[in-house]
């Protein structure tokens, strides 16, 4: 009896806190739609003007108790934020998205302050940061003013925003991060996105006060360079991108500030070296490096090897024609994902994946390999989960017997994934191509280990277990 009478008192207070957030009449605040949510209404205006938004918040104006959890202007002709437009409503979340928005006025946020947490100004065409009205926000913890015009942030553009932690303005016409602009974010701020801008260098004096940051996104800009000093004070810094700039070299201890950096993104810059000593500072923490798409011709083992607690390392889309014998020593034992795909590789060294002692996914795909044999893939096969050695010139032969067998021991794992891609290879006197996991072994003839002996009239005793042998037709006759 108690618990039904605990779930009816549970079930009356749902009720009653869900009374409290009733919404007007469709017709008070059409072509406004209202919904009731958890925490309170949730209420959509899209495809409509100034006239009918400002009719609905006049009406929402008259009912003090609701609280507006969301309230989303959506695909509008709405070029102004009037003041006090928002005065005697309790709104959580402010989204005005995609509705020509220019102007924020000063007074038109301003009686907001204790409530707004989350403030989404995208997708519109200010020129600049309203400042002005983002001052009393002193509860705002998201504010997203990605894709608009703002081509200079100056200083104290955020002024007020004490409480805030996510700040984006990816894809405006960025050129110039005045030195204070980011004075007062300096308490709370995480995570900073000035992507997809026109900047060409880092704003190291704005971004040097801001030590509570653990991600910085400036992908997508026209940084040419980065040197020693340029990421001095973000001394938290986890994350750190700086994909798709016009970096062509990587100098020494340019990043010896970001003790705690766990993910470098270096991807699409066109980089042909990368300095023994650049990564020094990052050896005990950073376990991600993204390096894809660039014109590195070599791995770049000797910055690589300080960093032994890498774990995933992209390589992908750069012109690696050669993997030296040590490519991966010193740092190849904590390496689980290791993407070499499009590249110019055509052999794999001996000894190449020797130290890979935890290696989980290896991506091979689209190279020039012909070959690759067991020995290569010997230390590392226990321990992979995917190989994707697709789209390469393989031939058919006794070499390329193990993938069949380790095919077969994650089938007999159920592992599923693997089964899915379609590997072949060529058997060069026929013509023919062969999925590799059921290339024709009976007109083969491999014996050695891992193989099953196909010519009874050889002894698997003749050969090392450790060797693999393709025996010519001729030999067995």
């Amino acid at each position: 009896m108690r618990l039904v009478w605990l779930t009816l008192v549970g079930w009356a207070a749902a009720v009653a806190a869900q009374g409290n957030f009733q919404c007007p009449a469709h017709a008070e605040i059409s072509p406004c739609q209202c919904t009731v949510k958890k925490n309170g209404l949730d209420i959509l205006c899209e495809f409509t003007d100034v006239f009918h938004i400002t009719r609905s918040m006049t009406v929402l104006k008259g009912k003090p108790s609701i609280v507006i959890y969301y309230l989303k202007l959506r695909h509008n002709n709405l070029p102004k934020l009037q003041s006090f437009i928002f005065l005697g409503i309790d709104i959580r979340h402010l989204t005005v998205h995609n509705s020509s928005l220019a102007v924020v006025e000063e007074s038109s946020l301003s009686s907001m302050g204790k409530g707004l947490t989350q403030l989404d100004l995208s997708q519109n065409i200010l020129n600049s940061v309203p400042s002005p009205a983002f001052r009393n926000l002193h509860h705002l913890i998201i504010l997203n003013l990605n894709h608009n015009k703002i081509t200079t942030l100056h200083n104290k553009a955020f002024e007020g925003l004490d409480t805030l932690e996510i700040l984006t303005l990816y894809e405006n016409k960025i050129i110039n991060i005045e030195p204070e602009a980011f004075k007062g974010l300096d308490k709370k701020l995480k995570r900073l996105n000035i992507g997809g801008n026109d900047l060409n260098r880092v704003p190291r004096e704005a971004l040097s006060i801001l030590d509570t940051l653990k991600k910085l996104e400036m992908q997508e800009n026209s940084i040419s360079q980065i040197a020693e000093g340029d990421f001095e004070g973000l001394t938290n810094l986890d994350s750190l991108g700086l994909a798709h700039n016009h970096l062509k070299r990587i100098p020494a201890k340019v990043f010896t500030h970001l003790k705690y950096l766990n993910s470098l993104e270096l991807e699409g810059n066109g980089i042909v070296h990368i300095d023994a000593e650049a990564f020094a500072g990052l050896e005990e923490n950073l376990q991600y490096l993204r390096l894809g798409d660039n014109n590195l011709h070599t791995i770049p083992s000797d910055a690589l090897r300080r960093l032994h607690r890498l774990r995933h390392l992209d390589l992908r889309s750069n012109n690696i024609s050669v993997i030296a014998e040590d490519a991966f020593t010193g740092f190849g034992d904590s390496i689980t994902f290791l993407n070499l795909q499009k590249n110019d590789i055509r052999t794999l060294p001996p000894l190449g994946f020797e130290n890979l002692n935890s290696l989980e996914t290896l991506n091979l795909q689209n190279n020039k390999l012909v070959h690759i044999p067991e020995e290569i893939m010997e230390p590392i096969v226990d321990t992979l989960r995917v190989v994707d050695i697709m789209d390469n010139p393989l031939e058919c032969d006794c070499e390329l017997r193990w993938y069949a067998s380790w095919l077969k021991s994650l089938r007999d794992k159920d592992d599923e994934m693997m089964q899915k891609k379609r590997t072949v290879c060529t058997m060069p006197k026929e013509h023919r191509e062969f999925p590799v996991q059921a290339m024709p072994l009976e007109r083969m003839n491999c014996v050695g280990k891992n193989m099953e002996r196909t010519s009874s009239s050889i002894s698997t005793a003749l050969y090392p277990l450790s060797t693999l042998i393709c025996l010519l037709p001729a030999m067995v006759h």
